[in-house]
């Protein structure tokens, strides 16, 4: 595997791990999710965060190994929609914790999706 291919897949399941520190909570809070087991993480089991680090991984890894070179210019453009969407995402999970008086979740998503919205900013801003 490349570095690139290992770089990609790393951050790309961090990213999608720190929105789901929040996104979990909220769909146990609203009853969407149960786990068979009380966990550690408002009641959500820490394996589950290594299984969704995992998952993403090994989808990044898989399409860039199939995508190969291929993946066009004009492709390129669409990575600030990208980091537009997940700002939108944080946004979206961030307000209405807040409205709702759940600090702790609120601060979390901030904390741990803003650094991935800076980054991508930053990133696309410099190509």
């Amino acid at each position: 595997m490349s570095q690139r291919l290992l770089a990609v897949s790393t951050v790309g399941g961090l990213a999608m791990t720190a929105w789901d520190l929040v996104m979990d909570p909220v769909m146990v809070y609203n009853g969407h999710w149960v786990w068979d087991v009380d966990g550690a993480y408002h009641g959500i089991p820490l394996q589950n965060f290594w299984g969704w680090w995992l998952t993403v991984f090994t989808t990044y890894a898989l399409y860039l190994l199939i995508a190969g070179k291929s993946r066009q210019p004009a492709a390129m453009e669409l990575d600030g929609w990208a980091v537009a969407s997940y700002f939108v995402t944080m946004l979206g999970l961030v307000i209405p914790l807040l409205a709702r008086g759940a600090g702790e979740l609120a601060l979390i998503g901030i904390f741990a999706m803003s650094p991935w919205v800076i980054a991508g900013w930053l990133r696309v801003a410099g190509k």
